[in-house]
């Protein structure tokens, strides 16, 4: 991949800045090119995305007002999580009656209008989706339509343009953008400066990410992704940036979702599945001892001591010599506990007896609290 470095340390203030609408019903292309800002945030977890003309987003980048298509600030990882997939071809299908129009040029033209109709349609509502990288492909695609008109050779070069646009569409509906087949399968496309990424470095990082404070405002400046082209560079900085920072996509064993974690111990997406496990383990508990009355309290009377211990390891009672004689007292608890226990389970002991000698030890662990907090105070 190669990149295109600009600096810009323009610092204007934050102003509002405004949405606009794409309008597909143009026919004449717009001054400037529709380009696709990323800027990715470790310490916040958070991608920033702009979708807008260069001149615009540049001038929003820097603080002042910008008039844009699209300005979010997301979790880390949701572009990859949330990349537009084409499994059925659909949008490769709009490039043949995008060339063919070019060829309808009488009368007027109205003829190559009404043959793009149902493109433009398309393209509404990919834009309408509200995905950024459906709406940024959309935008680019018509751009690109209007561009390559009356040029020589317009039809084959839309195609090409358009080919090197949608092909990760097709390749993340096989495999997610940070699978390794996924990268073997794009890295092909690398080959021309179409497929450069601009870095531009521009303002503060806590201002664009709208927190800006004054003892902020040495930082060094924030770098920003930029395609015009093809979102290829794009992704493969993206997945590097995931790596370099130890981050990894996990797969939530609830509810099947990706999603992007701090390290491979993670195994929920959120705190509604986090819910949903703990409903599904206490149900799993329940089921398991639905007839063994013996070790739900012997596990409650386990805690009860355990809790005090690591009182004593990092509560004011911490104590190398305390913490030795409750660990011993523990142990003790434990395999007589467990003995007395497969003796109720068995039926060789009652349950009422077993539940009594529970709470003497339980008491035994508050005597031996006590003791320690009174030598404390000598």
């Amino acid at each position: 991949m190669s990149i295109i470095k600009n600096s810009d340390n323009k610092n204007n203030g934050s102003k509002e800045n405004k949405i606009k609408t794409y309008d597909f019903t143009n026919k004449i292309k717009d001054f400037g090119r529709v380009v696709f800002a990323l800027t990715l945030d470790k310490k916040k977890l958070a991608e920033r995305i702009i979708i807008g003309r260069a001149d615009e987003v540049r001038r929003l980048l820097n603080g002042d007002d910008g008039e844009v298509y699209y300005n979010e600030v997301r979790p880390l990882g949701s572009l990859l999580l949330s990349f537009e997939s084409d499994m059925e071809g659909d949008w490769s299908s709009i490039i043949m009656p995008l060339r063919d129009s070019y060829k309808k040029i009488s009368p007027i033209g109205n003829a190559r209008w009404k043959m793009v109709e149902p493109v433009q349609k398309f393209l509404t509502d990919k834009y309408n989706s509200g995905e950024p990288s459906a709406m940024y492909a959309a935008i680019l695609s018509w751009e690109e339509y209007l561009r390559f008109h009356n040029q020589n050779h317009g039809a084959t070069l839309l195609n090409d343009s358009l080919f090197m646009l949608y092909k990760p569409f097709r390749v993340y509906e096989q495999y997610k953008p940070w699978h390794e087949k996924a990268t073997a399968a794009l890295s092909v496309a690398l080959q021309n400066n179409e497929t450069a990424a601009e870095l531009w470095y521009l303002g503060h990082t806590s201002e664009y990410f709208g927190n800006r404070t004054a003892k902020q405002a040495n930082k060094q400046p924030f770098e920003v992704a930029v395609i015009s082209s093809s979102f290829l560079p794009l992704i493969f900085y993206y997945t590097q940036k995931i790596t370099e920072w130890g981050y990894v996509f996990r797969q939530c064993k609830i509810c099947d979702a990706f999603f992007l974690a701090r390290n491979n111990h993670f195994d929920l997406c959120s705190d509604e599945c986090r819910r949903k496990q703990a409903a599904v383990r206490k149900q799993e508990h329940e089921e398991r001892y639905k007839d063994d009355k013996a070790t739900p309290v012997y596990e409650t009377a386990y805690y009860y001591w355990y809790n005090r211990l690591k009182k004593l390891r990092k509560g004011k009672l911490a104590n190398a010599e305390h913490e030795a004689i409750f660990r011993a007292e523990l142990k003790k608890f434990c395999d007589e506990g467990k003995r007395l226990k497969k003796l109720v389970q068995r039926g060789k002991m009652e349950f009422d007896d077993f539940n009594t000698w529970l709470a003497q030890q339980s008491n035994l662990a508050d005597d031996l609290m006590e003791g320690f907090a009174a030598k404390e105070s000598e």
